[in-house]
């Protein structure tokens, strides 16, 4: 019985303790996310006036129960969508985050193609380089056939 108090004491004492490290993971998440409006830097490393004002104010409305998405939706408000260090992944914004992986696919795509078209055009000159004889040549259409059958 006493273990099992402790274990339950144990167990609320660190859930407590976990609340305010999961809040503060919160903020610096939306630090991160967030810019300086005066040096476009994330906030998490401006130390310019703007930066400290608007981390004091993400603090104190995380204090107070406000949500990331809230906090952010005030601040870009306040300031725009300029705040915002990445653009949102809805409406015309999507086409910066699709562009890139539209290339990189692209890329991927056009690799083989582009491979073959060299080895094929570098054997075709290596070909018309080599000169073999009757022999050879006769020689070669039968290992040839062995191998297709």
């Amino acid at each position: 019985m006493r273990r099992t108090l402790a274990a339950v004491v144990t167990v609320v004492v660190l859930m407590l303790t976990a609340a305010p490290l999961m809040a503060s993971v919160d903020v610096l998440s939306l630090e991160q996310q967030l810019k300086c409006p005066t040096c476009d830097t994330p906030l998490n490393v401006s130390n310019a006036p703007s930066a400290q004002r608007i981390k004091s104010f993400i603090e104190t409305k995380a204090a107070d129960g406000w949500t990331s998405q809230q906090i952010e939706n005030s601040l870009v408000a306040q300031f725009g969508r300029d705040i915002l260090a990445t653009p949102p992944k809805s409406g015309f914004d999507l086409v910066v985050w699709l562009v890139p992986v539209g290339l990189i696919l692209a890329g991927i795509i056009a690799l083989p193609l582009i491979t073959r078209a060299w080895v094929r055009q570098r054997r075709q000159s290596v070909a018309a380089n080599v000169s073999a004889t009757p022999e050879e040549l006769d020689r070669l259409d039968k290992e040839l056939r062995k191998f297709g059958g």
